[in-house]
């Protein structure tokens, strides 16, 4: 059971709320490439083994045995041909379109590219993207650096209030 993008970011965020925004961004996307490959592990176990907690963690060692000595199943490659939409086009100020399916959104997520085979990364130089372009319209990319920049003050502001008042009961 993989985490949502919002738990993802909320706990990179509660972690590292006194960082930069550049940084805290930087840790989400690792973090979702991070949860993108337990999930694709976890979608490889056998279901009755998926179902269940306690086996979990075995579970995940007899998959990484088992990937080491067998093969990985052959994936289609995707080229550049099987883009429906033109990656230049994708991007707008209101919406994202994924390229290889036409769906639109405020984001194109880890989860949505993983039911096409394939990672964030993979699909941003399927598309020609640098590696740090965000999968997200650039008006919701700005309302998120927004909500981050007014928690990160809301934060400073509380810190500077409690320490205020310690500094009050001292002096009294």
């Amino acid at each position: 059971m993989a985490l949502d993008d919002k738990d993802i970011f909320m706990a990179i965020f509660n972690k590292f709320s006194d960082q930069p925004i550049e940084f805290v961004m930087a840790q989400y996307e690792k973090a979702k490439i991070l949860n993108m490959e337990i999930e694709r592990r976890r979608s490889q176990l056998p279901e009755a083994e998926a179902l269940s907690p306690a086996s979990a963690l075995s579970a995940a060692d007899s998959l990484m045995a088992a990937e080491a000595q067998a093969e990985a199943p052959k994936k289609k490659k995707l080229t550049r041909r099987d883009l429906i939409i033109n990656p230049e086009e994708a991007i707008t100020d209101d919406s994202v379109k994924c390229c290889l399916c036409g769906k639109e959104g405020s984001s194109l997520t880890s989860r949505h590219l993983a039911q096409h085979g394939i990672s964030v990364e993979e699909y941003k130089k399927l598309c020609g993207y640098a590696e740090n372009q965000k999968l997200m319209s650039r008006n919701f990319e700005q309302k998120m650096l927004h909500n981050v920049q007014r928690a990160q003050q809301v934060r400073m502001d509380k810190r500077k209030e409690q320490g205020e008042a310690a500094s009050s009961g001292q002096d009294a």
